[in-house]
């Protein structure tokens, strides 16, 4: 039978420290969710040779309070969803990403709608990166006469 990994929970402390970071989405005692922002930035560093760590810590996480299981693992998700071409998020990747609805943002309180257009601009960029990247394959797979 498969061993259960124990994932060491965050202190109140900890998850104060990690939320003040402007590259945590979400943060609860088990689990850390990372923008999409930092994710991006991670892979085009990661793909110029930085260390996983080093690339943790210059973004301003405490190592020690993820882990070295969190940060691998984050590492090992991020990096085949990139290569397999999969749009990243900032949710987890279990989670079903909602497309953007059409919404007034007039009818918003004003930090709600400010939110929700954060969110609506962050998934239609990633549609323009995803079909930057389908274009530059389809491309690159097309012989010139």
């Amino acid at each position: 039978m498969l061993e259960k990994r124990n994932i060491k929970k965050f202190t109140a402390e900890e998850m104060e420290i990690l939320a003040a970071n402007p590259f945590t989405y979400t943060v609860t005692p088990r689990k850390i969710s990372f923008t999409l922002e930092f994710k991006n930035i991670f892979y085009s560093r990661y793909e110029n040779g930085e260390f996983v760590n080093d690339i943790f810590a210059s973004l301003g996480y405490d190592t020690t309070i993820l882990g070295k299981h969190r940060i691998y693992g984050l590492s090992r998700r991020v990096l085949d969803q990139m290569e397999s071409g999969k749009i990243p998020t900032e949710k987890s990747p279990r989670t079903k990403q909602e497309k953007p609805i059409n919404v007034d943002y007039n009818t918003m309180p004003a930090q709600q709608s400010v939110s929700a257009m954060q969110r609506e601009i962050s998934y239609l960029r990633q549609q323009v990166e995803f079909l930057k990247k389908i274009t530059e394959l389809d491309n690159s797979g097309k012989s010139s006469k």
